[in-house]
Formats: structure tokens, sequence, C-alpha cells
């Protein structure tokens, strides 16, 4: 189990510096449009589109990213109950949701390049499967990060890789 945990980090980590890039080519994109659009009064028709779909794989690994250092959002009420057997359910219950909503996302997002992936963007001409896919891999991503840690919760690991809110006090 600790090779799929090594495994499933490499792939955060990929994860992150992508949806880093992801981000540099978007403010580029966007930078360069509105100079062409402002300074030389020629629009770039593709600009809109582009940063549409870099925002939405972007968004898809930086959510992979985000629940594998937990720095996401939750609500936790059973934060300080209990003792650690109970921590440790409870966290592997929590995160066995969050894999059962990326098993949907990941089916769902198959289902939608399965039906529209052939269809073209407007302006880029690309197949949609390139922007449907982002959902699918997301799905599948967190589905991973999902897994291992539940795992983590019942077997910790000896290094904790997240961040403040990760931690229980």
């Amino acid at each position: 189990m600790r090779s799929f945990r090594a495994a499933v980090r490499n792939l955060v980590r990929f994860c992150d510096h992508a949806a880093g890039w992801f981000l540099i080519a978007i403010v580029i994109v966007n930078l360069a449009a509105v100079f062409m659009r402002y300074g030389m009064l020629s629009a770039i028709s593709w600009s809109e589109e582009g940063i549409r779909y870099l925002a939405i794989w972007m968004t898809f690994f930086g959510a992979t990213v985000a629940s594998w250092y937990d720095e996401h959002l939750d609500m936790n009420m059973f934060a300080g109950s209990g003792g650690a057997t109970f921590q440790a359910w409870h966290k592997a219950i929590l995160h066995f949701f969050t894999a059962v909503f990326s098993g949907f996302v990941l089916w769902q997002g198959s289902v939608y390049v399965y039906l529209n992936g052939m269809q073209t963007a407007p302006t880029t001409g690309i197949r949609i499967y390139w922007v449907y896919g982002a959902i699918a891999l997301g799905g599948l991503l967190l589905l991973l990060v999902s897994l291992a840690k539940i795992w983590d919760s019942i077997d910790p690991p000896t290094e904790v890789e997240a961040g403040e809110k990760g931690q229980l006090m």
C-alpha cells in the first residue's frame, strides 16, 4: 500500500505543477488578448475559449492537490470528539463519501466524453473530449486521492503532508 500512496503522491505533485503552469498560461493568454484587443485593435478569436478550457483543467488538477493536502473547505463537527479510533474511522468515512462523489464525477465525465466528445469547439476547433476529459480525469485523480486518504486514516503514514487544517489539535 505504501507504493500506491507514493504513486498517488507523485501524481499529486505532477497535478500541482500542471495547475501552476495552467494558471501561468491563463494569465499570459489573457494579457495577450487584452493587449491585442485594446492596444492593437485586433482581437484574438480563441482567447476566451482557450482560457475557459485551461481553467477547467486547472480546477480539476487543483482540486486533487487541495484534497491531498487537506486545504479544501470542510465543515467537520466532530474534529475534536472521541478518541484516536473514533477519529480514524470518522476520517475514513468522510473520505469514503468523497470517493463515492469522485466515482460519480468520473462516471459522468466518461459519459460526457462518450456522448459529446466528437463535437468540436466553436473557435478553436478542438474536440470537446479534451474538455470533458478533464472532468473524467479529475474524478479519477480525486478517487485515487480519496482511496489513499482512506488507507491513511486507518494506517497513518510516518510523514504528514497535510496543511495546518489536517492537523488535529
